[in-house]
């Protein structure tokens, strides 16, 4: 079963998180960034199947790091436009959710602490879970990566968790 929103929901999305390490995609260490964010994202489309609800959301979003390096403080703007899927367990849109985006961003600096990306304009992914509140209120933790996805090299990326406050509208 397939249909448009009855209301078109909106959210704003605040996000706070820090870099991380090497140990998951990216080949060095930004765990000393700190992140601020700003989303916007519209829903567009919602199904169910079976118990579950799926639903598919633009976004776009602004983030700006921020770390010292080596005496030195260095700033990175990251602007993302994305499509991302959202799935709850339930027939109705609350409680657990996991969310998943793929998109575009375009980052301010190519060099970020230890990493030096080949291009500006890069792929955006990120993995979430959150629990949303009957009265519309959200929280998540989400993973964020960015890379050329080996379209030029070298290709480190960089990767960063924020958890995040969804306030619909």
């Amino acid at each position: 079963m397939s249909s448009p929103p009855a209301l078109a929901e909106r959210e704003l999305i605040l996000s706070a998180g820090k870099g991380l390490g090497d140990a998951l995609i990216q080949q060095d260490s930004i765990a000393d960034a700190e992140m601020a964010g700003l989303n916007y994202a519209q829903l567009f489309s919602e199904h169910s199947f079976g118990s579950g609800q799926w639903q598919w959301w633009a976004q776009g979003s602004y983030a700006f790091l921020h770390q010292d390096y080596r005496g030195e403080t260095q700033q990175q703007n990251i602007i993302e436009l994305k499509p991302v899927l959202r799935w709850y367990p339930h027939q109705e849109a609350y409680g657990l959710f996991g969310e998943f985006g793929i998109g575009a961003a375009y980052l301010t600096n190519k060099d970020f602490g230890d990493i030096h990306l080949s291009t500006k304009l890069n792929f955006a992914l990120h993995f979430a879970a959150g629990y949303r509140l009957r009265n519309g209120y959200i929280l998540s933790l989400r993973y964020s990566h960015f890379s050329n996805a080996y379209t030029n090299t070298p290709n480190p990326g960089f990767d960063f968790a924020s958890l995040n406050g969804h306030f619909s509208f």
